[in-house]
């Protein structure tokens, strides 16, 4: 079993460093879209544009996977949820927003498709709980610290999403 978390080492690295970019961004936006004076009903569209982007990507990702493989997949959607940080902090506006949570949506969740099947195809049935299980506490540590990130500087400055793109990236 020690020798199955020493070899996903790298790919819990990743992944919890991909999600602490993702707690920072969530939280992020909330409080940027109350300070950019969008209405609540634009903050909650934007907002929603992540879990469209989720939906619209846990269903595209297998196709892709299968055609180009899992290191491309993962390299390709990390640098657009990357690059849709740099989207959102470029243009203030509610709809460039909507989209940019749509792309940030769908590259983590193929980001997290590739990464749950890779320790997939290493574990075995005795060991997938357990590799399983220190994903999910690393998928939560990793929200958790993101958020506590919110207090890195200013949400008024271009900084905090510059910092989410350098941890996706």
């Amino acid at each position: 079993m020690g020798k199955l978390f020493k070899n996903s080492w790298a790919l819990f690295t990743g992944i919890g460093i991909i999600l602490i970019a993702h707690g920072l961004q969530s939280s992020l936006m909330g409080v940027r879209a109350v300070i950019e004076n969008f209405s609540s009903l634009s903050t909650g569209i934007l907002m929603s544009g992540y879990y469209i982007g989720y939906f619209v990507g846990s269903n595209l990702t297998p196709t892709l996977v299968s055609r180009v493989g899992h290191i491309r997949v993962f390299a390709a959607f990390a640098s657009t949820a990357s690059l849709s940080v740099l989207i959102i902090v470029t243009y203030v506006n509610p709809i460039v927003w909507t989209f940019g949570r749509f792309l940030t949506g769908l590259s983590l969740v193929s980001c997290f498709i590739v990464a749950e099947s890779w320790l997939n195809d290493r574990a075995n049935n005795k060991t997938r709980g357990k590799l399983l299980s220190a994903y999910m506490f690393i998928n939560y540590l990793g929200l958790a610290c993101g958020a506590l990130l919110l207090n890195f500087d200013d949400p008024k400055n271009f900084k905090p999403f510059i910092l989410v793109s350098i941890l996706l990236s």
